[in-house]
């Protein structure tokens, strides 16, 4: 993959990241709960740092990073898509609609890895996925311990 082919996925990869900061503050002004839009808001800082982090990327060293495995528990792969709605959301509607965004977006950095041949690149893309596993399993694991718990 050429320089120029990669910044292009990348700036794409950037534009993700301020949707899903952009998601998360439009969560964090419809929701009436003190204590959960604390936690959105918290949710749209993380994304903000992975779109400064992909902003400030310099390639050659971050591709040199080894991609690690992150334990998956594909909850978020079952559970139907759902949409912001009202301001009295739910933190099982908050927390299942953050866990298929951070899905989204790890199929999005595993598919570009697919698409280029060039080693760093697939490293890279493998990278960036991984972290956004960790993000899903962080839902996952509330989802488990919380939402299933009360049902």
């Amino acid at each position: 993959m050429k320089f120029n082919e990669l910044k292009e996925i990348i700036d794409f990869a950037i534009e993700k990241e301020q949707e899903a900061a952009d998601f998360y503050n439009y969560l964090k002004g419809k929701i009436t709960q003190k204590s959960i839009a604390r936690e959105v808001g918290k949710m749209a800082v993380v994304e903000e740092g992975h779109r400064d982090r992909l902003k400030n990327l310099d390639i050659s060293d971050y591709t040199e990073t080894k991609v690690t495995s992150v334990q998956d528990l594909k909850i978020a792969d079952y559970l139907v898509d759902k949409e912001p709605t009202t301001s009295d959301m739910t933190w099982q509607d908050l927390i299942q609609i953050a866990m298929r965004r951070e899905l989204a977006s790890m199929r999005l950095y595993e598919d570009l890895a697919k698409l280029t041949p060039d080693p760093k690149s697939k490293q890279l893309f493998g990278n960036l996925a991984d972290e956004e596993r960790e993000h899903k399993l962080f839902f996952e694991k509330i989802w488990d311990e919380e939402i299933l718990t009360d049902n």
